[in-house]
């Protein structure tokens, strides 16, 4: 599943929120969106699965909430990340990683400090 970024913005908003959105809570949200282009965005979420609704009454107003969270989304991007660019290799991803001079020691020290709890946890 690929968000894009203006479907994204709607997915933040809903993912913050935690809770069930109408049009209405969204709209007010994104004043900068047309009713009609946020309705084609949730329109288009809906169909790729990212987000679930009900229809309000008789007017086009909807109630949506997420129909997967943004962890699973960051995990199913990541992976679909490291198999295209890294050949699915998690151990090029990392050297990648460590090699960008824009990480601090800390940086590497709490990645250091992840990578052997998890490895704890795969024991």
């Amino acid at each position: 599943m690929q968000i894009t970024n203006a479907e994204m913005e709607i997915m933040q908003i809903i993912w913050k929120s935690e809770r069930r959105m109408t049009t209405k809570e969204i709209m007010e949200l994104l004043p900068d969106k047309k009713t009609t282009t946020i309705l084609t965005l949730a329109g288009r979420l809906l169909d790729k699965g990212a987000l679930q609704s009900v229809k309000l009454g008789r007017s086009h107003a909807h109630e949506y909430w997420a129909a997967i969270s943004k962890e699973e989304y960051q995990k199913m991007q990541t992976q679909s990340f490291v198999r295209s660019i890294h050949n699915g290799s998690a151990k090029s991803l990392i050297s990648a990683l460590f090699k960008d001079e824009n990480l601090t020691k800390k940086d590497i020290e709490e990645l250091r400090e992840f990578i052997n709890n998890e490895a704890d946890d795969h024991d």
